[in-house]
Protein backbone atom coordinates (compact mmCIF):
# COMPACT_ATOMS: atom_id res chain seq x y z
CA UNK A 1 0.00 0.00 0.00
CA UNK A 2 2.99 2.33 0.56
CA UNK A 3 4.03 2.07 -2.56
CA UNK A 4 1.12 2.37 -4.31
CA UNK A 5 0.67 5.90 -2.55
CA UNK A 6 4.18 6.63 -4.27
CA UNK A 7 3.47 5.12 -8.06
CA UNK A 8 0.56 7.35 -7.60
CA UNK A 9 2.26 10.60 -6.94
CA UNK A 10 4.52 9.73 -10.23
CA UNK A 11 2.40 9.18 -12.82
CA UNK A 12 0.40 12.37 -11.52
CA UNK A 13 3.51 14.24 -11.50
CA UNK A 14 4.45 12.75 -14.88
CA UNK A 15 1.28 13.29 -16.63
CA UNK A 16 1.43 17.01 -15.20
CA UNK A 17 4.71 17.38 -16.89
CA UNK A 18 3.42 16.34 -20.26
CA UNK A 19 0.50 18.25 -19.58
CA UNK A 20 2.39 21.66 -19.28
CA UNK A 21 3.99 21.42 -22.56
CA UNK A 22 1.31 21.14 -24.58
CA UNK A 23 -0.84 24.04 -22.82
CA UNK A 24 2.72 26.56 -22.86
CA UNK A 25 2.77 25.98 -26.79
CA UNK A 26 1.00 27.71 -29.34
CA UNK A 27 1.37 27.76 -32.69
CA UNK A 28 2.01 31.34 -34.67
CA UNK A 29 3.70 32.89 -37.88
CA UNK A 30 7.10 33.87 -37.44
CA UNK A 31 8.15 36.94 -39.34
CA UNK A 32 11.48 38.11 -39.52
CA UNK A 33 11.82 41.76 -40.04
CA UNK A 34 14.79 42.96 -41.56
CA UNK A 35 17.27 46.09 -40.70
CA UNK A 36 15.81 49.59 -42.10
CA UNK A 37 19.48 50.29 -43.44
CA UNK A 38 18.19 53.91 -41.99
CA UNK A 39 20.68 55.51 -39.76
CA UNK A 40 19.66 56.50 -36.33
CA UNK A 41 17.17 59.28 -36.35
CA UNK A 42 16.30 59.31 -40.03
CA UNK A 43 12.67 59.44 -40.21
CA UNK A 44 11.17 57.08 -42.87
CA UNK A 45 7.95 58.55 -44.23
CA UNK A 46 6.66 56.09 -46.57
CA UNK A 47 6.91 52.64 -44.85
CA UNK A 48 5.08 49.08 -46.61
CA UNK A 49 5.62 45.91 -45.34
CA UNK A 50 5.64 42.70 -47.08
CA UNK A 51 4.47 39.36 -45.35
CA UNK A 52 3.22 36.24 -47.03
CA UNK A 53 0.32 34.31 -45.68
CA UNK A 54 -0.38 30.95 -47.24
CA UNK A 55 -0.78 31.66 -50.76
CA UNK A 56 -0.97 34.93 -50.96
CA UNK A 57 1.37 37.87 -49.50
CA UNK A 58 -0.30 41.24 -47.75
CA UNK A 59 1.09 44.38 -48.30
CA UNK A 60 0.56 46.55 -45.17
CA UNK A 61 0.59 50.51 -45.75
CA UNK A 62 -1.25 53.24 -43.38
CA UNK A 63 -2.73 50.96 -41.20
CA UNK A 64 -4.38 48.86 -44.54
CA UNK A 65 -3.85 45.66 -45.89
CA UNK A 66 -3.57 44.76 -49.52
CA UNK A 67 -3.35 41.15 -51.31
CA UNK A 68 -1.11 41.38 -54.19
CA UNK A 69 -2.42 38.74 -55.67
CA UNK A 70 -5.50 40.81 -56.46
CA UNK A 71 -5.41 42.97 -58.87
CA UNK A 72 -8.06 45.65 -57.99
CA UNK A 73 -6.44 45.67 -54.36
CA UNK A 74 -2.94 46.66 -55.80
CA UNK A 75 -4.35 49.29 -57.83
CA UNK A 76 -5.76 50.70 -54.65
CA UNK A 77 -2.24 50.59 -53.08
CA UNK A 78 -0.67 52.51 -55.92
CA UNK A 79 -3.31 55.13 -55.23
CA UNK A 80 -3.09 55.59 -51.67
CA UNK A 81 1.13 55.35 -52.31
CA UNK A 82 0.62 58.28 -55.07
CA UNK A 83 -1.45 60.44 -52.40
CA UNK A 84 0.81 59.83 -49.08
CA UNK A 85 3.67 60.62 -51.09
CA UNK A 86 2.38 63.98 -52.44
CA UNK A 87 1.79 64.78 -48.74
CA UNK A 88 4.85 64.00 -47.78
CA UNK A 89 6.77 64.93 -50.64
CA UNK A 90 8.93 62.16 -50.50
CA UNK A 91 9.50 59.99 -53.97
CA UNK A 92 11.30 57.18 -51.81
CA UNK A 93 9.93 54.03 -50.31
CA UNK A 94 11.18 51.64 -47.77
CA UNK A 95 9.94 47.96 -48.49
CA UNK A 96 10.55 45.81 -45.23
CA UNK A 97 10.14 42.45 -46.63
CA UNK A 98 9.99 38.96 -44.72
CA UNK A 99 13.10 36.82 -46.45
CA UNK A 100 10.11 34.28 -47.61
CA UNK A 101 8.13 36.68 -49.61
CA UNK A 102 9.26 35.45 -53.34
CA UNK A 103 10.93 37.70 -55.78
CA UNK A 104 8.38 37.56 -58.45
CA UNK A 105 6.10 39.43 -55.73
CA UNK A 106 8.98 41.97 -54.89
CA UNK A 107 9.10 42.63 -58.66
CA UNK A 108 5.35 43.17 -59.00
CA UNK A 109 5.27 45.23 -55.95
CA UNK A 110 8.14 47.06 -57.26
CA UNK A 111 6.10 47.86 -60.52
CA UNK A 112 3.17 49.21 -58.64
CA UNK A 113 5.14 51.42 -56.51
CA UNK A 114 6.75 53.10 -59.79
CA UNK A 115 4.07 53.64 -61.32
CA UNK A 116 2.27 55.50 -58.50
CA UNK A 117 5.09 58.13 -58.78
CA UNK A 118 8.09 56.81 -56.71
CA UNK A 119 11.32 57.34 -57.61
CA UNK A 120 13.20 55.10 -55.27
CA UNK A 121 12.48 51.77 -53.28
CA UNK A 122 14.65 50.66 -50.75
CA UNK A 123 14.22 46.81 -49.74
CA UNK A 124 15.89 46.30 -45.98
CA UNK A 125 18.17 43.45 -46.11
CA UNK A 126 19.31 41.81 -42.91
CA UNK A 127 23.01 42.04 -42.22
CA UNK A 128 24.06 38.07 -42.08
CA UNK A 129 26.01 37.69 -38.93
CA UNK A 130 29.48 36.33 -38.96
CA UNK A 131 30.56 33.59 -36.95
CA UNK A 132 33.27 34.10 -34.84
Amino acid sequence: MKYLSWITVAVLTLMLYMLSGTLVRSEGVIFELPETGLKEGEPAKLVVLLMPHGRDTFAFFDDARYVLDDAAQCAQLGEQLSERAGKTGSKTLLALADRRVEAWVLMKFAAIARTSGLEKILFAQRRQEKPE
